[in-house]
C-alpha cells in the first residue's frame, strides 16, 4: 500500500507552530520583567528619601518658639563716684566696689557709705544723685521694642535722693520713684528729691515740673513745682507745702579768687540776698561739689551772711537754702566756687585783712560797675586805682578798662591795721 505523501508546505508549517513561542507569553515576560525594574528603582528610592529625611531631622536646627515680643532691656551706669560705694548685683550675694564700667541692670543695688555719693544716669537721660548713707535699688530700665515706650524707676530703702528726669521719647513712657510707704511718678524735665528718714517717714520735694504720688494707705497726692509732701511710717500722707525760694548768691561769686597776707587770722564773708518769708538758712561749704563732706552744714542760720575764719589754701564750693517758720526747707542754689590763696607782690600787711564782700561785676562794654562792702575805715583799689568808701565799708564804683578781650579785675582792701584781702574776679570787655 502506497503511503500518501503530505502537501508540500504543511510539515514546515506545523513545525514552525510547534517550536514558535505563543504571543501573550512573550508580552508577560516582559511585563514581569519590566515591573520587576519598577519595584527594584523605587524600594532604592524609597530607601534613599527615607535615609535623607532621617538625616534632615536629626541635623535640622530647633524651631524656635514663637512668643510675643519681650521689652528690650538696657542698663543704668554712673557718672560719678565719691567715697565708699557698693554695688550687689541681682542673682550674686557680694557687695563690690562701684566703678564707671559697673552697668546697673533691674534689681541691682547700690549703697553709699558715709560722706559717700554716687551719680547714676539712665539710659533715657534720666539722673540720679545718691547721697550719703543710702540704699536704692534699680527697679526698671527697659524700653519695649514694638512700642518704643521707655520705663525707668528705682527704689529708696534708706538715705536721700535728687532726680532729674528728661523729656519721653514717647506717650506712655514712665519715670517712676519708690520708697516703702509711697510711690510717685514723676513728669517729663521734674526736679525734686526724696528722703527716707530712720522713723519711717518719707520727705518728698518737687522744685520743678510736675509728679503724682500714690501712698501705702491709698491715697492721692499731685505735686506741682516747688511743693513738697511728707508720708508718715504708716504711709499716710500729710498735708502739701509750698518751699521757699532759692537763695540768690551775691558773695563770693562763682571763681572768685580771694588772697590773704595771714591765713590763720583771715575771714571770708559768704552773703546772699535775702529771702522773702524765710525764718532761717542752711549753709554748706565743702571741698567738693557733691557736699559729701561740708566743712560747715548750718541749719537754722538767721542772718543772709556768714564769715568763715582760718580757710586754709584751696577751691571751697559753698550753697545755700532757705528755711519757713516751720523748718520746711527748700532747694539749695547752684554753688558757687572760690579759691582762698596768698597775694604775690606788693602789699601784703602784718595786720588781718578786712572782710571784703564784692558783688558780681556788671560789665557794659569796657565799663565795669564795683559794687562791695569791707569794714569802716579800710581803703578799697580796683586794678590799682583807688575808689571811694562809705563811712559803713559800701563802695560803688564804675571803672574804664583800657583793652577788649578776657581779662582779670583786681579788688583789693587795706584794712586800717594794714592787713589785705584781694579778690579776682574774671570779665570780657567788647568795645
Amino acid at each position: 500500500m502506497r503511503k500518501r505523501r503530505p502537501e508540500p508546505g504543511s510539515v514546515g508549517v506545523a513545525a514552525m507552530a510547534k517550536s514558535k513561542p505563543p504571543r501573550d507569553d512573550l508580552i508577560d515576560w516582559f511585563t514581569i520583567s519590566y515591573r520587576s525594574i519598577y519595584l527594584v528603582v523605587g524600594g532604592v528610592v524609597a530607601i534613599l528619601g527615607a535615609v535623607g529625611y532621617y538625616y534632615y531631622l536629626k541635623n535640622a536646627p530647633p524651631k524656635a518658639a514663637v512668643t510675643e515680643p519681650a521689652p528690650a532691656a538696657t542698663t543704668a551706669h554712673f557718672t560719678s563716684i565719691e567715697g565708699n560705694v557698693k554695688v550687689k548685683a541681682v542673682g550674686t550675694f557680694e557687695w563690690v566696689t562701684a566703678d564707671s564700667s559697673v552697668l546697673l541692670k533691674k534689681s541691682d543695688l547700690v549703697r553709699t557709705g558715709a560722706g559717700a555719693s554716687a551719680e547714676i544716669t539712665f539710659f533715657d537721660g534720666t539722673v540720679v544723685h545718691v547721697r550719703p548713707d543710702s540704699l536704692i535699688t534699680i527697679e526698671e530700665t527697659s524700653e519695649d521694642p514694638s512700642t518704643k515706650r521707655r520705663k525707668v524707676a528705682w527704689h529708696i530703702s534708706s538715705g536721700e535722693v535728687n532726680f532729674q528726669t528728661v523729656r519721653k521719647n514717647v506717650e506712655g513712657s514712665s519715670t517712676e520713684v519708690s520708697t516703702p510707704t509711697v510711690k510717685a511718678t514723676a513728669g517729663e524735665l521734674a526736679q525734686g528729691g526724696i528722703k527716707v528718714a530712720e522713723t519711717g517717714d518719707t520727705d518728698m520735694k518737687l522744685y520743678r515740673g510736675t509728679a503724682v504720688a500714690e501712698t501705702r494707705a491709698g491715697q492721692r497726692v499731685d505735686i506741682a513745682a516747688n511743693e513738697g509732701v511728707k508720708v508718715d511710717a504708716a504711709g499716710k500722707a500729710g498735708p502739701k507745702v509750698t518751699l521757699p525760694v532759692v537763695p540768690t548768691l551775691l558773695a563770693p561769686p562763682h571763681q572768685a579768687e580771694i588772697s590773704y597776707p595771714d591765713l590763720a587770722r583771715a575771714t571770708t564773708l559768704l552773703a546772699w540776698k535775702p529771702v522773702p518769708g524765710a525764718a532761717a538758712y542752711h549753709v554748706m561749704v565743702d571741698y567738693s561739689p557733691y557736699f559729701n563732706r561740708p566743712l560747715v552744714d548750718r541749719n537754722g542760720w538767721r542772718e543772709s551772711s556768714m564769715e568763715l575764719r582760718g580757710l586754709d589754701v584751696g577751691k571751697y564750693y559753698w550753697r545755700v537754702a532757705a528755711e519757713d517758720k516751720d523748718t520746711v526747707e527748700g532747694n539749695f542754689s547752684d554753688f558757687a566756687r572760690f579759691t582762698v590763696g596768698r597775694p604775690t607782690g606788693a602789699g601784703k600787711g602784718e595786720g588781718p585783712p578786712p572782710a571784703l564782700m564784692v558783688e558780681p561785676l556788671d560789665v557794659r562794654q569796657n565799663i565795669v560797675q564795683v559794687k562791695g562792702k569791707t569794714e569802716p575805715g579800710a581803703t578799697v583799689t580796683v586794678n590799682g586805682q583807688r575808689v571811694d568808701v562809705a563811712s559803713d565799708g559800701v563802695f560803688n564804683e564804675f571803672i574804664s578798662l583800657e583793652k577788649a578781650g578776657r581779662q582779670t579785675v583786681v579788688i583789693r582792701a587795706t584794712g586800717i591795721n594794714g592787713g589785705v584781702r584781694e579778690e579776682k574776679r574774671p570779665v570780657v570787655v567788647a568795645f
